[in-house]
């Protein structure tokens, strides 16, 4: 089954492929399908939002 997870810098600060690397790492059985990137401007803060969105499955030995 295809799933997906949002990884973003907003909440703390981290960026989105360190949170990435840091999750595949406790889920080695995750097969990523895809990486879908986004930056956003967010004006009442002046600051940059990134944010990706990563499509994955859990590896199925059939």
């Amino acid at each position: 089954m295809v799933k997906t997870k949002m990884f973003t810098d907003l909440v703390n600060d981290i960026d989105p492929s360190v949170q990435i690397n840091r999750w595949l790492d406790k889920h080695p059985d995750y097969i990523v399908m895809d990486v879908k990137l986004s930056t956003d401007f967010i004006e009442e803060d002046n600051q940059l939002c990134c944010t990706a969105l990563v499509i994955y499955r859990e590896y199925e030995n059939v």
